[in-house]
């Protein structure tokens, strides 16, 4: 199936709703979707594939600042991207954002299936697109925590998990 507009517009209206329901369960605080943003600022990106009817990569972007925060919530304990646990921290929270997307994608008649995180640490990393790959910045919380989502150009991307 081609990521025409009409399809990633019900795409990213599913990852707003089920990033935001798991944002707000991890921060144990209400976060909402708030805005479509160019800019970013990141320390720790965690990266989740998603193939099936269509295919498609999210991005979830972190800061010092949000796993400070998230850490200290989520399990007890301050941390930052120096932390020698921050990679399973970081991949942990990946795969929790991004765990209820196949399901809630479903409900728009839509089959995936996600790949395990990739962490990548750094400063302000930005992925490199393919021509004419849609994405898209969606912007969560007073925190403003960041998820990009990447659509594949064409059916051959990501036949198989890990290709």
């Amino acid at each position: 199936m081609k990521l025409d507009a009409q399809i990633l517009a019900k795409i990213v209206g599913q990852v707003k709703v089920s990033v935001s329901r798991k944002l707000t369960s991890i921060c144990q605080e209400e976060v909402k979707f708030e805005r479509v943003t160019k800019e970013f600022t990141n320390n720790l990106v965690g990266i989740v594939s998603f193939i099936g009817d269509v295919s498609f990569i999210l991005l979830i972007m972190l800061t010092d600042e949000h796993i400070r925060k998230i850490s200290s919530k989520f399990v007890g304990v301050e941390m930052d991207s120096s932390s020698d646990d921050i990679g399973d921290l970081t991949s942990e929270i990946a795969n929790i954002v991004f765990g209820d997307i196949d399901m809630d994608l479903k409900t728009i008649d839509l089959r995936t299936e996600r790949s395990l995180p990739t962490i990548l640490k750094g400063k302000d990393m930005q992925p490199v697109l393919r021509k004419k790959a849609p994405s898209i910045i969606l912007s969560f919380g007073k925190d403003n925590i960041l998820v990009e989502m990447i659509g594949a150009t064409d059916d051959s991307l990501h036949k198989k998990p890990g290709s």
